[in-house]
């Protein structure tokens, strides 16, 4: 992993290392090495920054984010929510969610189709339109209250995510519907790889990049000093944002075409790797 010279030259100054967690700071087993917790202390012990940018919600990231024992911001659902875990009253932060208007169109729309299920989710909160296991396990983990039912009665305010799950085809007609008619009202992605399809769809604009700025603000770091490490194409504004982009050695092709460089996998410590060799820990 050798660097060129302004690389190095940038890497030297204090920097905000910004994580995301699946795929990445995540083995594949959901828990996080000891060597790649040690030496993310280490470089907190060194003046460094350590936050988490993620998709999950924080009530599947917050124990994450204690294990690491952080005190920094966090940027949840891909960069729609941006709060402080340790700050009750928490200035800079905000919750970028889609207006109910368009969730009410978007579920109607949705009745076209026999989807395996329909998920919503007003920051902690979980709707579910199905009791059965065609979405994954951790939307019925933090939460002590999953209304199931019809989401559209349901819901009462602008939601942070909708999901829809579903066969790939369907998922594909719904995707081109999106860019066809709300292309400028609300982003999506598509967890094709996924044991569970589904197009998970957030409010216009919104991705992990912009949390990540926001957080550099509230910190005091320029973007030069953004070290921002990734796998999935929900990454790929925030490597390109961050001034050095770290693509892991399991990310996807797009990610790393993205990143300024690669390290080893996830399975194989590849942020402690990167941490060790450029910040001299």
């Amino acid at each position: 992993m050798n660097q060129p010279y302004e690389l190095k030259e940038q890497i030297m100054s204090k920097k905000l290392i910004v994580l995301d967690l699946d795929g990445t700071t995540l083995r594949d087993d959901l828990t996080i090495s000891s060597h790649t917790k040690n030496t993310l202390e280490k470089a907190r012990m060194a003046g460094h920054e350590v936050m988490i940018a993620t998709g999950r919600p924080y009530r599947i990231s917050g124990s994450y984010y204690h294990e690491l024992e952080l005190t920094t911001p966090i940027v949840n659902f891909n960069g729609a929510v941006y709060h402080h875990p340790r700050l009750t009253t928490f200035a800079e932060g905000y919750h970028h969610a889609i207006d109910l208007q368009v969730v009410h169109e978007l579920l109607d729309f949705s009745n076209g189709f026999s989807l395996d299920n329909i998920a919503a989710e007003v920051q902690d909160n979980v709707f579910l339109k199905e009791r059965n296991n065609s979405v994954p396990e951790t939307f019925h983990l933090g939460t002590e209250n999953i209304v199931f039912g019809n989401i559209r009665d349901a819901i009462q305010s602008d939601a942070t995510s909708l999901l829809f799950f579903g066969k790939m085809d369907q998922l594909d007609l719904i995707s081109k519907h999106l860019d066809e008619s709300l292309s400028g009202v609300i982003s999506h992605h598509t967890w094709g790889a996924s044991a569970w399809p589904a197009v998970e769809i957030i409010k216009f604009g919104i991705h992990k990049a912009i949390g990540v700025q926001a957080a550099a603000k509230t910190l005091g770091f320029d973007r030069k000093d953004i070290i921002a490490f990734g796998d999935e194409t929900n990454d790929l504004q925030m490597l390109d944002y961050a001034g050095v982009g770290v693509a892991m050695g399991n990310a996807a092709e797009s990610v790393k075409n993205v990143a300024n460089v690669v390290t080893a996998s996830n399975q194989d410590d590849g942020i402690a790797l990167y941490l060790e060799e450029n910040l001299n820990l």
